[in-house]
């Protein structure tokens, strides 16, 4: 540092960077303003949109700003537009799995192409580049805090040499990864039998509660959950939203944000209303169940009972009477088929035409399923 000053006071010429000049427009877009040049921009882009990023987080449903730009990203590639997608993917002190976001398959399904640079060098723009015309670029990532609170510095630029010539360089900078495949969520494997509290199948208890209420989700999600727990050997563990929200039967066509939404209302019910479990959603996809199993006697059920497709094709009270025979055949080898409506109304607190309805799906699946 000492040698350079020197040699600018000695009079020594500081050769210029040869620099390509281009005609542009101008525009401050710091700040707060960003956020909506930026959407506007995705809005009205006919050919070709590249985001280049350095960090982006989303969130956990489509109100926060980082989810609605991704929207609009996927909203743009289905209408046609080449959409683009650089990511950095090399952090310090630690290994960046940001291909694994679920937004990343969210864009890939609506047509975007998302790779993301070598973590052997790293990107640190922050640049969109929209029809090969408009960048917008400075020092704002995606994520709630630059988009909200932060004080940051952009440009909004109209120049099509420039913008061609920097999304060149995005597209040769460093060597972008192979896309990686969208993965199918993976079934877990059939436990050979799934224990379930049988003070939740009795007068009062949890599940009967449930077919009462007609809460068809909550009582899949929790036959669900306490098969997962069979499979972990533990009532606590991690549990895929989407995963689980597509096992449950919630639709996937509007999205995985809104699939997580759903499936994290549904846990939060379980929570509060039943007190059954407790839940603590993580910023990715994933929450960490708790399961509260009382104390009591449990019933051994048998593990394909539980599986998803079963589970979406059967009614609440199907399932929950199919459920209570194995509890009083086990407890009091009582077969349920014996007992009239009146006595499992009398038993559960359930109505005669409801438990009638139950009996009456039950029948009409024993040639086909031979569970019961």
């Amino acid at each position: 540092m000492a040698a350079f000053f020197f040699a600018v006071a000695a009079g020594a010429e500081v050769p210029a960077p040869e620099l390509l000049w281009a005609p542009a427009k101008v525009a401050d877009a710091s700040d707060r303003a960003y956020e909506q040049i930026a959407i506007h921009l995705i809005d009205q882009a006919t050919s070709t949109i590249a985001l280049a990023m350095y960090y982006l987080k989303e969130g956990e449903d489509d109100r926060h700003p980082v989810n609605r730009l991704l929207n609009d990203l996927a909203e743009a590639a289905k209408r046609g537009v080449k959409v683009e997608v650089y990511l950095n993917t090399k952090f310090a002190g630690e290994a960046a799995e940001v291909l694994d976001a679920p937004w990343v398959n969210h864009l890939r399904t609506a047509g975007a192409k998302v790779t993301g640079f070598t973590a052997s060098r790293r990107w640190h723009g922050k640049l969109l580049i929209v029809d090969e015309r408009y960048v917008l670029e400075g020092s704002t990532n995606w994520s709630v805090e630059a988009l909200k609170t932060n004080g940051e510095s952009n440009t909004l630029i109209d120049s099509p040499p420039l913008a061609q010539e920097k999304l060149a360089r995005v597209r040769t900078w460093g060597v972008p990864l192979p896309d990686a495949p969208v993965k199918p969520p993976v079934a877990p494997p059939t436990p050979k039998t799934v224990p379930v509290p049988t003070a939740w199948l009795e007068k009062g208890g949890v599940m009967t509660q449930m077919v009462t209420r007609d809460d068809e989700r909550g009582f899949d999600v929790l036959l669900l959950l306490l098969r997962r727990s069979a499979i972990e050997g533990t009532p606590d563990f991690s549990v895929d939203l989407v995963q689980l929200g597509t096992e449950s039967g919630v639709s996937t066509e509007k999205g995985t944000i809104r699939t997580r939404v759903e499936i994290l209302n549904v846990l939060r019910r379980l929570e509060h209303r039943y007190s059954v479990l407790s839940v603590r959603p993580n910023p990715r996809r994933e929450a960490w169940v708790a399961l509260k199993l009382s104390s009591g006697p449990v019933a051994e059920i048998p593990g394909r009972w539980t599986d998803p497709d079963r589970i979406i094709r059967q009614s609440s009270e199907a399932g929950y009477l199919a459920l209570l025979g194995e509890v009083l055949r086990q407890r009091e080898q009582v077969d349920v088929d014996t007992l009239t409506l009146v006595e499992l109304s009398a038993r559960t607190g359930l109505t005669t035409k409801l438990l009638g309805h139950a009996r009456q799906e039950l029948k009409r699946r024993v040639n086909t399923d031979k569970m019961l």
